[in-house]
């Protein structure tokens, strides 16, 4: 049933039951989408940006957001101007998703880190906050890992017309608590060259004071990959943004480290009978109402239900002020599914591969079992998407575009670098140097062998 005259679908949305068509066909064609005119774009600010530094910044947001913007650094006087433009309920909210995320990302560090030692104890012999795990070798050697902080991260913050406060903190509190030295964020500025003001006061809730960049767009991708004289080069940049941020990552990937690809927002719904359709709807429109690429995916059961929930999807979106954004993401890219079974909507879900994923289902920890590939996954009545987006506690920051099946959301762990460590005792390489020599002789390096026979000679 996939005709925009089926009975099941009052709001356009493609329809899919699995007792007549093969829902996996119709997820074959999603892709990332890129375009030859984007990518041309890009290129030119990125070789901009690389020649003519602060200037090609300069012009670029004054052709772009700001047209009289003069300095690209937010000063001292506009973070202290934020906090009285804020009311009591904005800053309490900001207060309590700060402390949450902060919580949420130091429990991630400690499981993850925890368990290693920082070696000597004392920080002026471990300058830089790392940590070390050492399993005992064979023969008196031994093995392990460092575990290090970035040196610096940038983190780009969606603006303009938008205010993104939740980005500040879902993406630059995970930096902080795996422990880099400099944080930077950009963030296009609006038409009169200021920055939102709860943008601004979540950054001073970081525990570490960040440069502010009023910048947005490609440029701020090559400002912070590249540098220039007033945005210093980071190792790596996190958050979301536009078709242009993402082609300006993809053309400056290697230069720098990435968190991945962000396409438009998605989510998936899984319900069964028992679902309350309301909530399963709303979770639904809230993930799609940013901007008219979204994408929305209900996965149900059972029939009735399947249309119940289409019929509260209709209900609530009808008046909405983003209405006509909502209605024209759900005839885009968007698919309602009538699965079999649990395990044949498990089964579409993780084909998928959903950016957000709400399992609203009796048994939900069963379903989750059976979930491999989803970015966020919230359980329940209770756990609404719109808690996810904001004060939850993980970072909202998710693969799309199918990524999760190989990519996780924005943690602790993208601020950490790994790098092996590999003590051997003189009994153990004695043991090995025959092996090294043959893998030596095996692929024609004969000096690999030498480099360890060569300590036993006299």
């Amino acid at each position: 049933m996939t005709s925009n005259k089926s009975p099941y679908q009052p709001n356009m949305i493609k329809i899919v039951d699995t007792k007549t068509e093969n829902p996996f066909a119709a997820l074959s064609k999603r892709t990332i989408h890129r375009d030859e005119e984007t990518e041309r774009i890009v290129k030119a600010i990125i070789d901009d940006v690389r020649r003519r530094g602060d200037e090609a910044l300069l012009d670029n947001a004054r052709k772009f957001d700001a047209p009289s913007l003069e300095r690209l650094l937010v000063t001292n006087e506009e973070f202290a101007s934020a906090e009285g433009s804020l009311s009591d309920s904005e800053r309490r909210a900001l207060h309590t998703a700060a402390q949450r995320i902060e919580a949420f990302h130091q429990a991630q560090f400690t499981c993850m880190v925890g368990n290693c030692v920082a070696p000597m104890g004392s920080e002026l012999q471990n300058p830089h906050g790392a940590r070390f795990w050492y399993a005992a070798s064979f023969q008196g050697g031994a093995l392990g890992q460092r575990i290090v902080p970035l040196g610096s991260a940038g983190v780009y913050v969606p603006g303009g017309n938008a205010n993104y406060p939740s980005s500040v903190l879902m993406n630059a509190i995970p930096a902080v608590v795996a422990g880099i030295d400099r944080l930077v964020i950009t963030t296009p500025s609006r038409k009169d060259g200021t920055l939102s003001p709860s943008v601004l006061y979540a950054a001073q809730l970081l525990k570490q004071r960040p440069t502010v960049v009023k910048i947005g767009g490609a440029a701020a991708i090559a400002a912070l990959a590249l540098g220039t004289e007033s945005v210093p080069r980071v190792d790596k940049i996190v958050g979301p943004g536009n078709r242009f941020v993402n082609e300006a990552k993809r053309q400056l990937w290697g230069a720098v480290g990435l968190d991945g690809y962000a396409g438009p927002s998605e989510v998936c719904v899984l319900a069964d009978k028992t679902a309350n359709a309301k909530c399963a709807a709303i979770d639904f429109l809230t993930q799609i109402e940013h901007a008219p690429d979204n994408s929305g995916f209900l996965v149900c059961t059972d029939e009735a239900k399947f249309r119940e929930i289409l019929s509260e999807i209709d209900t609530l979106v009808t008046g909405e002020r983003r209405e006509e954004t909502v209605r024209q993401a759900m005839a885009g890219d968007s698919i309602a599914f009538l699965a079999k079974d649990l395990e044949e909507a498990c089964d579409i879900v993780n084909a998928i591969a959903p950016e957000h994923l709400s399992i609203a289902c009796r048994d939900f920890e069963r379903a989750l079992h059976k979930v491999q590939n989803a970015g966020c996954i919230l359980l329940g009545e209770w756990s609404p998407e719109s808690a996810g987006d904001f004060v939850a506690g993980p970072s909202h920051t998710l693969p799309t575009s199918g990524a999760a099946r190989f990519q996780s959301p924005v943690n602790v762990l993208d601020f950490l670098k790994v790098q092996s460590v590999i003590r051997l005792s003189r009994e153990e390489l004695k043991s090995l140097a025959p092996n090294i020599e043959a893998f030596g002789t095996m692929e024609g390096f004969p000096l690999h062998g030498r480099g360890a026979t060569i300590r036993f000679e006299e």
